[in-house]
């Protein structure tokens, strides 16, 4: 998902230090910490999904992320 867009504006997640992340966003990422830890990656690609079709994101852009959550680094382990 995208940290920066020109409709949703800045959707960084936050550092302890109260800072923008450069590499996580709001949905899951806050006070330098994953707010659920266990999340999986079924469940995230859902999160955004539903965040994506909330804003009207096009079906295209969803397919998009929905494809590229799989690639983050939280997951790319698993």
């Amino acid at each position: 998902m995208p940290l920066i867009t020109k409709k949703a504006g800045d959707c960084r997640g936050t550092e302890r230090d109260g800072g923008k992340s450069n590499t996580w966003c709001s949905l899951c990422y806050w006070d330098g910490a994953f707010g659920d830890p266990d999340c999986s990656l079924e469940k995230m690609i859902e999160i955004v999904d539903d965040a994506l079709a909330e804003n009207g994101s096009a079906r295209l852009i969803r397919w998009m992320a929905r494809r590229q959550v799989p690639q983050l680094a939280r997951w790319r382990h698993s």
